[in-house]
């Protein structure tokens, strides 16, 4: 059985975020031991460092969700998915078309809206597998830094969870993708200094930082995983 698409994207992603905890970990070590002569002359190379960290872990999640938003849909021609094995709100990524739009600032928005609510109320009426070949992108690399919206909108479009269960394995995952977001966005964009800004954390805070945004990722992953092998069809 041939490997799916996303699981090449995924597996470089994780593997980013391995090497970033590691390298991390071992300059925690190197700084706690060091002297304060020492600490002294590497504070520029660790103010960088730090802010680095913060850049590029975002940018393997804005990879992540860019290569995701073509590989999926490749993935996707692969399965029969039957409406009634997923809820309504899987229109919001699996039916993109029925949105066409309807984010216009013209009177005609409120006739498409409506006829978005009447295709989400017959929803089920079609019994026929859902059709993937005309997909080609589902929105979600939108040209913004990553953040925990991206990963909720995959795990409640796609259904992955059987019940209500939402996608965070607890506050601080969640947290974490968030503050990543937004040190990424004030160091890149120079809303303070990236050396000042960095610099508030230790290279221990940000290993557990990034430890727990890869365990959201593979999170997103096993259960992307599980969902495709479900569906996939039997030629």
């Amino acid at each position: 059985m041939p490997k799916w698409q996303v699981e090449y994207t995924f597996d470089e992603c994780i593997e980013r975020l391995e090497w970033q905890v590691r390298h991390l970990k071992a300059r925690d070590r190197e700084w706690r031991k060091a002297r304060q002569p020492q600490r002294a002359a590497q504070d520029r190379q660790s103010r960088s460092e730090r802010a680095f960290a913060f850049v590029y872990s975002a940018g393997a999640l804005e990879d992540l969700f860019r290569r995701l938003d073509v590989d999926l849909p490749t993935d996707l021609r692969r399965l029969e998915v039957r409406r009634r094995d997923l809820r309504p709100n899987a229109m919001a990524i699996l039916i993109p078309n029925a949105w066409d739009s309807v984010s216009t600032d013209r009177v005609t928005r409120l006739v498409r809206r409506s006829q978005v609510v009447q295709a989400a109320n017959s929803f089920y009426v079609d019994g026929n597998p859902l059709e993937f070949a005309k997909v080609v992108s589902l929105g979600l690399s939108d040209g913004r830094t990553v953040n925990v919206h991206h990963f909720e909108a995959i795990w409640d479009g796609l259904c992955l969870s059987a019940g209500d269960d939402e996608f965070w394995g607890s506050r601080a995952h969640r947290q974490a993708v968030s503050t990543l977001a937004e040190k990424r966005n004030a160091i890149a964009h120079f809303e303070t200094d990236p050396r000042e800004e960095a610099f508030r954390s230790s290279y221990g805070d940000l290993a557990t930082m990034v430890t727990r945004v890869q365990q959201s990722v593979e999170r997103l992953y096993e259960h992307l995983l599980v969902w495709l092998d479900r569906f996939e069809r039997a030629d």
